[in-house]
């Protein structure tokens, strides 16, 4: 009877066998996807950026100021949450060792 290591073995030499005759088996790529498109100059990549940023709808001076004072107030939280779980995980951990 073949060991547990043995056993092992066999397994995994099985597995690289069928993992060589899939990478033989699979169709190889020709082509590699969508054909490449060509480069446009600096003015014209300028451009583009141009046109789209007239596009995008940005927010009103109330609307960034409001968007901040949330993150701030989020971050604020959060950070208080972390500072009190340290605070009270190092005291668990002080009592429990130190005791």
């Amino acid at each position: 009877m073949p060991s547990r290591e043995m056993r092992r073995m066999q397994k995994k030499v099985g597995v690289e066998k069928k993992r060589a005759a899939m990478r033989k088996s699979a169709p190889k790529k020709k082509g590699g996807g969508a054909p490449k498109r060509k480069r446009v100059g600096l003015g014209q990549f300028l451009k583009e950026v141009r046109t789209e940023m007239r596009k995008v709808s940005w927010p009103t001076r109330n609307e960034v100021f409001s968007y901040t004072v949330v993150v701030i107030v989020v971050v604020t939280i959060t950070t208080v949450f972390v500072v009190l779980a340290d605070y009270g995980f190092s005291k668990l951990v002080h009592y429990f060792i130190i005791k």
